[in-house]
């Protein structure tokens, strides 16, 4: 039985890219045919630009673990989002968690199908020659789902 995972992108912070190509590659690895989809700010994710300024929010993220308690009144200061930022990636390469980059290699060189999403390109003004080199070409959510439901067992998950 062939099974799928379908994996739907949408959000574009660190903390919500992470968690999608961390099951996207382990999945790959375990012989199962993998897509993802980019959609609204996910797409940023996949833009050369913008991947390299995506950052982690500590505003309204309570779970996020701080050096120090800090009240989430203080976290909309000026320079909370670049000090949050700069602690999660202090964090993953102290404990070897792969980069969001690294992340997307390897599920490139897996054979996950990476699906950027047409209507988030044309909302954002943005050209296929932005977007990351390996991915599929820009596609709509019909492309996306009928990956998905033509497999015997199909999971969809959504971030």
């Amino acid at each position: 039985m062939k099974t799928r995972v379908g994996i739907i992108v949408l959000g574009g912070t660190l903390d919500k890219a992470m968690p999608p190509f961390i099951l996207a590659t382990t999945a790959a690895a375990m012989g199962m045919e993998v897509g993802m989809f980019f959609s609204f700010y996910g797409i940023n994710i996949l833009h050369k630009e913008k991947l390299k300024k995506i950052k982690v929010s500590p505003v309204g993220n309570p779970a996020m673990p701080m050096p120090l308690p800090v009240p989430q009144l203080v976290t909309v200061l000026p320079g909370m989002v670049d000090f949050a930022t700069t602690m999660m990636k202090k964090m993953m390469e102290k404990n070897k968690v792969p980069s969001l980059e690294e992340l997307i290699q390897q599920a490139i060189d897996l054979g996950v199908k990476i699906y950027p999403c047409q209507t988030a390109i044309q909302l954002f003004g943005y050209k296929k020659e932005d977007l990351i080199e390996g991915i599929e070409k820009p596609a709509g959510a019909a492309t996306f789902l009928n990956f998905v439901t033509s497999a015997d067992k199909p999971i969809v998950m959504t971030f």
